[in-house]
């Protein structure tokens, strides 16, 4: 009886919280350089909450360099009102007209922190995809 009033209390305190984990990034399969696109942060059920801080997005020509953006293409502030959500997250962000057309390695690197005692880290995640004459509306979804 007791334990049963315990759980209640607390799912009644804390049954309106969420937490939630980006999980990857979503971009069109085709980018024209100069247009702007809808860049998708994909997010998950996690088991303690993450403060999401920022990401920086960029590319680079072909694969890419394991562990770094490329050229930097934009970046932006998440903070709480974007953290621990468990749909997607939506931000259109602009190419530059001058990325040269072809094969590219298209970066985000995410600052969050974790936990009740907010340990920082950097997570990083890539999709290849094309620079070409036209922006596609077929979206590429970065693998875990």
């Amino acid at each position: 009886m007791r334990f049963a009033a315990i759980l209640t209390t607390t799912v009644a305190a804390f049954g309106g919280l969420s937490s939630a984990i980006i999980s990857g990034i979503s971009v069109p399969a085709t980018i024209k350089p100069g247009d702007g696109f809808n860049f998708r942060i994909n997010t998950a059920n996690y088991i303690q909450s993450v403060s999401d801080i920022a990401v920086a997005i960029g590319v680079a020509p072909g694969k890419g360099f394991q562990g770094a953006l490329g050229q930097i293409i934009d970046s932006f502030y998440l903070g709480p009102e974007k953290s621990n959500i468990v749909t997607p997250i939506v931000k259109w962000i602009q190419t530059p007209s001058t990325l040269g057309k072809g094969n590219v390695t298209l970066t985000a690197t995410f600052y969050s922190c974790y936990g009740a005692a907010s340990a920082p880290t950097l997570v990083t995640y890539t999709v290849p995809i094309a620079l070409g004459d036209v922006t596609s509306t077929t979206y590429v979804t970065s693998k875990p």
